[in-house]
């Protein structure tokens, strides 16, 4: 299978081999742990091997990201850039910030200059939905002109429409339409993200292919690094965290190394782990009958209802209904099971083999 160098070798070696191509992936992390270090890795990779490379700036304005990057000597004057960073105005005015506004414009990064200054630029509201419109506009006009795709996205990040523009359940409902419609943009993506609440399974870590976690704590007086991969559908992948660190030349990740946390004791196997257990399950069924679902929709079969009883189900493994999730979960794999059966018929094939059994519990109920 073809991969995608994520930029790491390091990573590339615990990915096997690296990204599986087309797809979106989330990088996690505390705030200093080097997620967007890590997404500029992956954008001055593909922009070396002469690719098409699109980034949406949503933490930082252009000239900052550019300036920040300067260090490593990365060549990104051919980069496409979205500038969707929040209007200032939505932040108490100090008399030294200048009014950047919002742009929501397309640009190559050898045009951004030493400050952006827009203050007669309507300010606009960032949204998920402005953001995916302007994506999808530069996305398909640069297909028209050239007939070649991005073959690479970054998205920096989530986590601050996460925080400043979206409240309430809704928010979950448009990060799902986000991570599918980047789905469906057959380029590889990655979206920068942070877990706000630890407690919760948040809808882009759920619905991305993959997950790579940047690690970052204090060990007395020295802050360690290290990255793992938390899940990557679709291939096989080292899951033990592996030491990271950050210099001149990037993040750099050590896949032989090991990582100790000195002065830490051995969590005790209580209702949160317990809990985690529960929700690893419900999630193993819930991506076993997700992977199905792609060869349902290459036979063109009407899997509809499926998907509408995987959305519950995701629903209630968010609000931590165990018992709900996993009764929609295994609904939807019988939904599922029974429209392939039907599809046979109708076309006079054998029957499909029945989806694996879910894994057997490995802790009580929390």
């Amino acid at each position: 299978m073809d991969r995608v160098s994520t930029g790491v070798a390091g990573v590339d070696a615990m990915l096997h081999g690296g990204l599986i191509p087309r797809r979106p992936y989330v990088v996690s992390g505390p705030t200093g742990s080097g997620k967007t270090i890590f997404a500029m890795h992956f954008i001055a990779t593909g922009l070396a091997r002469g690719e098409p490379c699109l980034m949406v700036v949503l933490d930082e304005p252009p000239n900052e990201v550019k300036a920040n990057v300067a260090a490593f000597g990365w060549n990104l004057d051919r980069l496409k850039i979205l500038d969707a960073t929040p209007d200032i105005k939505a932040h108490k005015r100090q008399r030294s910030v200048i009014d950047v506004g919002t742009t929501l414009e397309v640009r190559d990064m050898e045009d951004v200059g030493d400050i952006r200054q827009s203050s007669q630029i309507r300010a606009l509201e960032v949204s998920v939905h402005g953001v995916q419109k302007m994506l999808k506009q530069e996305y398909f006009q640069r297909l028209e002109r050239t007939k070649e795709r991005y073959t690479r996205i970054v998205v920096d990040s989530l986590t601050a429409l996460k925080m400043f523009s979206m409240q309430g359940e809704d928010s979950r409902i448009m990060i799902q339409s986000f991570l599918r419609f980047l789905s469906e943009l057959e380029s590889t993506c990655i979206v920068v993200s942070e877990r706000l609440h630890p407690g919760v399974l948040e809808t882009e870590f759920f619905l991305a292919r993959g997950e790579i976690r940047l690690h970052k704590w204090l060990d007395g007086n020295v802050i360690r690094r290290a990255a793992s991969v938390e899940k990557f559908r679709g291939s096989s992948f080292d899951d033990r965290i592996r030491p990271m660190k950050i210099s001149d030349a990037g993040v750099t990740v050590d896949p032989e190394g090991s990582v100790t946390f000195l002065g830490r004791r051995t969590a005790q196997v209580g209702e949160q782990f317990l809990e985690q257990r529960v929700v690893e399950e419900v999630s193993a069924v819930i991506d076993r009958v997700y992977r199905s679902l792609e060869e349902a929709h290459k036979l063109r079969v009407n899997v509809a209802d499926v998907e509408n009883v995987l959305s519950r189900a995701m629903l209630h493994l968010h609000r931590r209904n165990y018992q709900k999730a996993l009764k929609a979960a295994l609904h939807a794999q019988n939904l599922y099971a029974q429209r392939m059966e039907e599809h046979k018929k109708g076309h006079g094939l054998p029957p499909p083999p029945p989806l694996p059994p879910p894994p057997p519990p490995t802790g009580g109920k929390p």
